[in-house]
């Protein structure tokens, strides 16, 4: 047996915060705090709470807050709450009903072009004057 993979079956129900846990399959009810590398919700799944995750697959019902690299809805996924991903793939069908942030972005990036903008506005003022 993988003792990296995590199995909630179709009837059962857990509440409760996972941990240590590579893999989870949900088809049950959970109401949890979750950290795993993947998570999949299947079609009679159900999670309620925060999910950080490297890679999540919904078929089920989802409401909370994600942070995930890649988030798949398939056609039957019903997604409310608020989540952030890199990578988000949707089929056609899914239903999502929450706040969707992006989360590619560079800090070094960002910060390096707020601090070029306010020397080309300065530069451009005095030559629009002449």
């Amino acid at each position: 047996m993988d003792k990296s993979k995590a199995v909630i079956g179709a009837d059962a129900k857990f509440v409760g915060t996972i941990s240590n846990v590579k893999s989870i399959e949900i088809e049950g009810v959970v109401e949890a705090d979750l950290k795993a590398e993947k998570l999949s919700i299947g079609a009679s799944g159900k999670f309620v709470g925060e999910v950080n995750s490297d890679l999540v697959v919904i078929g089920g019902s989802y409401d909370g807050t994600m942070r995930a690299g890649s988030i798949w809805a398939t056609q039957t996924a019903q997604i409310a709450g608020e989540i952030h991903y890199q990578s988000l793939q949707m089929d056609r069908g899914a239903a999502l009903n929450c706040r969707v942030v992006h989360n590619w972005e560079d800090p070094v990036v960002a910060g390096e072009s707020e601090a070029e903008e306010p020397v080309a506005e300065a530069d451009a003022e005095p030559e629009a004057k002449q």
